[in-house]
């Protein structure tokens, strides 16, 4: 079973590989950007095809409507009345997530099956192979490779062109700054796509002038892309008169 699931990922992410090519040899940073503009277009569209707008709208306006009244009872010390109100906004509110169940379900089917892919992109396990306890592997990214190789002596070193960095510090390739985040030897696992020792590399895309919890000082894809899907899924939906 594991075996299966490694083959369909390791089939799925070559497809993704050749299919966004053209995308990937852009660059790191106009790619990303490619795909939270992309992203956030199909999802808007996803949401104007599948939600009943008309009848969001109207519940929205009862919604609305009840927390008025809500707070005119609170305000006249009407305890029954309010809590009345707020059981029928309660009721309103359930009414309309059920009819965003269906546009949302649809929205997560496309998210599981890119961003695993997004993630292993510009945060990529890397495969290495040990002799005499020299690791040497291949930071790929859009078709083209640099080899890197790590040793483990008194501090746990990765080096590649003229760079070299402890685990936590950072080196330049393919035109963006990645951090050496992680080794892990015999990595495996139920959906890992290697079964061998692995460096883990974080494509740094926006530093941060202060630092967050688990994203410290640099925003990692994921962060970058929500910083540009955000305002942009935003702006498509009121385009298509989502809101």
């Amino acid at each position: 079973m594991v075996v299966d699931i490694q083959t369909v990922l390791t089939g799925l992410y070559g497809f993704y590989d050749v299919l966004f090519q053209p995308v990937l040899a852009l660059g790191p940073y106009y790619a990303l950007a490619c795909f939270s503009a992309g992203l956030a277009a199909l999802f808007s569209l996803i949401y104007w095809y599948l939600l009943d707008i008309d009848k969001a709208d109207k519940l929205k306006k009862k919604i609305k409507d009840k927390q008025s009244e809500m707070k005119k009872a609170r305000k006249n010390e009407e305890s029954d009345k309010a809590s009345e109100f707020m059981q029928e906004t309660m009721q309103l509110n359930q009414k309309l997530m059920m009819l965003n169940f269906k546009p949302m379900i649809a929205t997560m089917v496309f998210v599981s099956l890119i961003f695993p892919w997004l993630s292993i992109t510009f945060s990529p396990d890397i495969p290495m192979e040990e002799d005499n306890g020299i690791y040497t592997g291949s930071l790929e990214y859009a078709g083209n490779s640099i080899p890197i190789t790590v040793e483990n002596n008194s501090e746990m070193v990765l080096s590649t062109d003229n760079q070299s960095a402890e685990l936590g510090e950072e080196i330049e390739a393919h035109g963006i700054t990645w951090e050496f985040h992680r080794f892990t030897e015999d990595n495996g696992g139920f959906f890992s796509v290697y079964d061998e020792n692995v460096v883990n590399m974080r494509a740094g895309f926006v530093d941060l002038p202060f630092s967050l919890p688990f994203a410290g000082s640099t925003l990692n894809w994921l962060g970058f892309y929500i910083i540009m899907a955000m305002p942009l899924t935003i702006i498509f939906r009121k385009l298509l008169g989502v809101n």
